[in-house]
């Protein structure tokens, strides 16, 4: 995990929004100290998730119970940064383990991260948030020595490196960010379609705002698939990136915000777990990207500005991303042919 290393362009910094103190996600998972101290403070603040197979912190009215009128964190404020639970503390960041280093990830489930000036990420502040309760770092992922870079074709860590170098430098550079992917978008599935996986996800909705995320990702996908209309729904979080937006500095356009996204998906290698190959990897960011753009328009349509619209469509398209169904739907898609182009090496290694 040595040396930490940022992805070049990527920015953070916290505003506290407080979006990531709702029912953005499961508030946890806490060990068993952190479980019992904040028991101490409030004796029913913790309750236990099926979801995640743990203990986490208790929603009211849909709020961490801890979440002050001001969404600034009550731990924080009474206590300072460093008493909050870990997975408190680490959010936005993770960590993946690769053969040149430890690289330094970041969600984007928050308008933190998305809109606003922001300083590119500082590896002393996200080491400090990535240390547990004892001081460790721990990883989220191990990246093995060899990459599948489609079914049958693995290559060296550094020759993979050299290829994401130059996807993530053209993302950078403004390079639209579907012919970087150079990946078909809603490909063949080997087992089912793209329509009933959307119907799926429509199906998840529920009073949360989690539950709407899954509404919203279906709809559009259902629209790209089979031309349905959607219907209106209220769009989760519209506070917190409304608030963001109103910020100084929001000079982003709907382009750099997908960008930044995708960059940021190649840096974390989540595709490690879905899919045989890279291939399948940019096919499936390319379908999510598609269906961003999508969840895009529709919100400017409500006089959205495209970059606010662009940060809630990457929200939305990367919180399904998290859940449980998505990686299914994944590993059905079809990898005879396959659904992206070879990739060009770089220069130096063609």
């Amino acid at each position: 995990m040595r040396p930490l290393l940022a992805r070049p362009g990527a920015a953070f910094r916290c505003f506290g929004d407080g979006l990531c103190c709702t029912d953005i996600h499961a508030l946890g998972v806490l060990t068993r100290s952190e479980v019992k101290w904040l028991r101490q403070k409030d004796k029913l603040s913790v309750i236990y998730s099926d979801d995640v197979d743990g203990y986490c912190l208790k929603p009211v009215d849909s709020r961490c119970v801890f979440l002050q009128p001001d969404d600034r964190c009550g731990i924080h404020a009474e206590h300072g940064a460093a008493a909050k639970p870990a997975g408190c503390r680490r959010f936005p960041y993770g960590l993946v383990s690769t053969p040149f280093g430890g690289r330094v990830t970041t969600e984007h489930r928050c308008p933190c991260r998305t809109l606003g000036t922001r300083p590119e990420i500082l590896l002393d502040d996200a080491e400090a948030s990535l240390r547990d309760n004892a001081g460790r770092l721990e990883s989220d992922k191990e990246v093995p020595s060899k990459v599948s870079l489609r079914v049958g074709q693995r290559v060296s860590f550094d020759t993979y490196l050299a290829i994401e170098t130059d996807m993530i430098a053209r993302l950078n550079a403004g390079e639209p960010a579907e012919d970087v992917l150079a990946a078909r978008a809603l490909p063949d599935m080997a087992e089912g379609g793209w329509a009933t996986i959307a119907v799926e996800q429509i199906e998840m909705v529920d009073p949360s705002a989690g539950g709407a995320v899954c509404a919203w990702f279906g709809d559009a996908l259902l629209e790209l698939a089979a031309g349905h209309t959607p219907p209106q729904r209220p769009r989760p979080w519209a506070w917190a990136y409304e608030r963001a937006s109103a910020r100084p500095g929001n000079g982003q356009t709907a382009d750099y915000v997908f960008n930044d996204w995708i960059a940021d998906e190649l840096w974390m290698f989540r595709w490690l777990d879905w899919g045989p190959g890279f291939d399948v990897a940019r096919s499936e960011m390319a379908t999510r990207l598609k269906v961003a753009r999508q969840i895009q328009s529709r919100i400017e349509r409500e006089n959205v500005p495209p970059a606010q619209a662009a940060a809630e469509a990457v929200m939305i398209c990367e919180l399904v991303s998290e859940g449980s169904e998505w990686p299914k739907a994944v590993s059905n898609i079809a990898t005879d042919p396959s659904p992206a182009d070879v990739l060009t090496l770089p220069a130096r290694l063609s």
